[in-house]
């Protein structure tokens, strides 16, 4: 079994990093509080939460009528997460209870001459960062882009997804500024498939909120989150029957509130 130390400016954000490291979710993981998080004087003497993440073994999951596919099936069923029905292993994202994602088709060539691409490579050279481009050819509305570097993908992630996050948009200004249309292009940019895992730990972690929530009926403020992550929030949770979110805050201190709905059964 696997087990790692996260630290975060709280104890909620080290462990959210250590899930995102790990690549699994809360609900998979023994947490073990190791120190908690200091303000200091004047910033003097601060210390960040620490805790100490181990993958659970596997085992038996129960999961509320809410979750389940068949929204009229109102009795909770007992699921093996390491035994599928009918002796079959589903998709990840079916044992998840998520819609399949679709997967995109990228290539060298076809970001050949592309703007956005041409753009992240010229950063990459200049960051003295050996890594391929690539564009997805089946993408409907905008531009997906994915790098792929043998060594440079938790530096190109950066913390939180901060460092691709600020790559992505820099790329996505180049690419509106150039463009003489006056539709939007949202560009998309990934590695190591950070996204989908980022997603899927968000939207786990959205229902464990949302469990937590409907058991003590009390609100809970998460940490202060990006746009991108308070949408998965929002959108995790908007057809949950207990509870409700909405958003708090300016700026970079913006967070989700998750509280119990007036009228949850």
């Amino acid at each position: 079994m696997r087990s790692i130390e996260a630290t975060g400016k709280s104890v909620d954000e080290a462990i959210f990093n250590g899930l995102v490291e790990l690549g699994i979710s809360i609900d998979e993981v023994e947490v073990e509080i190791i120190q908690q998080e200091t303000k200091g004087l004047l910033g003097i003497g601060a210390k960040p939460a620490k805790v100490r993440l181990t993958e659970r073994e596997k085992e038996d999951i129960i999961i509320p009528d809410y979750m389940l596919k068949d929204s009229e099936d109102k009795k909770s069923e007992k699921v093996r997460s390491d035994k599928p029905r009918n002796n079959q292993r589903p998709k990840r994202d079916e044992r998840h209870n998520r819609p399949h994602r679709k997967e995109y088709e990228y290539s060298l060539e076809a970001a050949e001459g592309n703007i956005a691409a041409d753009f992240v490579k010229g950063v990459l050279e200049r960051m003295n960062i050996d890594a391929d481009v690539l564009l997805a050819t089946n993408v409907e509305n905008g531009i997906r882009l994915r790098i792929d570097s043998e060594s440079m993908g938790r530096i190109l992630i950066g913390h939180r997804g901060e460092t691709l996050d600020a790559l992505q948009y820099l790329t996505s200004l180049t690419v509106n500024h150039a463009n003489k249309d006056d539709d939007y292009i949202r560009v998309t940019l990934d590695t190591e498939g950070y996204r989908d895992k980022r997603e899927d730990t968000l939207s786990r972690l959205a229902r464990k909120v949302a469990a937590q929530v409907k058991a003590t009926g009390r609100p809970r403020e998460m940490e202060p989150m990006n746009p991108y992550e308070r949408r998965v929030f929002h959108a995790t949770l908007q057809n949950n029957p207990y509870v409700t979110t909405y958003s708090e805050g300016e700026g970079n201190d913006r967070r989700v509130i998750v509280a119990p709905k007036e009228n949850a059964r």
